[in-house]
């Protein structure tokens, strides 16, 4: 473990930049969705849902995979093995998910003390967290963050191990394989009995139990990928 921590701390003169381009581009969609509200309030619209927080996903995947693919060479030049490179990578992911996910509960406190910015615009909070207690707060916000991580460097150990090429093929053959299976739930008529599953399932198994589950696909995927990648 003292590896571990040892490798985690290459990656640490990173992290600037990981999160000021993270929380960099979130505060502009934020900037941009609040000038949108305040131009077109109308107090009788009550409180509507931007979806906001993909902004900060999809800049989290970005910078984890651009991440990995700079610092990999560095650190097999050090004589990182890939598998404590790996496993300092995880790390450094939860701990990250634990840390924005508190940010997050602190800016959705604030959004909800202002009246959601004085403009009925939810950017931070998830509406099915509403009466959510403390601890299901935070996991539903850091096991999300915590996926969309680990997808990142996925992508990143896919591009290492076979190029630009290979990133584009795997996003591919994902895209197509999950048009497919929505084109075979459509032709079953199965929309319904899922739409009954999930509404079944608890809200810690939604917003933690079942995505974890995910996170840790992503991350066995990308283990086993940068076991044979090359700088």
């Amino acid at each position: 473990m003292n590896r571990i921590r040892q490798v985690a701390r290459l990656q640490m003169p990173a992290w600037p930049q990981i999160v000021g381009w993270t929380w960099g581009m979130t505060a502009v969609a934020f900037g941009i969705n609040l000038l949108t509200f305040m131009a077109n309030y109308d107090p009788g619209d009550g409180v509507t849902n931007t979806g906001g927080l993909v902004s900060l996903c999809g800049v989290a995947i970005g910078m984890a995979a651009v991440s990995v693919t700079q610092i990999f060479p560095y650190a097999l030049g050090m004589s990182v093995t890939r598998r404590e490179f790996y496993l300092a990578w995880s790390l450094l992911a939860v701990v990250q998910s634990v840390l924005y996910a508190l940010v997050l509960c602190l800016l959705r406190a604030v959004e909800q003390a202002t009246g959601y910015w004085g403009v009925g615009m939810r950017f931070f909070g998830l509406p099915s967290m509403d009466d959510a207690n403390p601890m299901l707060l935070l996991l539903g916000y850091a096991v999300p963050i915590l996926v969309v991580t680990h997808l990142g460097i996925l992508l990143g150990t896919l591009y290492l191990r076979w190029g630009t090429t290979g990133v584009l093929a795997s996003l591919t053959l994902a895209f197509t394989a999950l048009g497919l299976a929505a084109a075979l739930i459509t032709w079953t008529r199965q929309w319904h009995a899922i739409g009954r599953w999930l509404l079944d399932q608890s809200p810690m198994a939604l917003l933690a139990g079942w995505p974890v589950l995910v996170a840790a696909a992503f991350a066995v995927g990308g283990y086993r990928l940068i076991r044979r990648a090359t700088a």
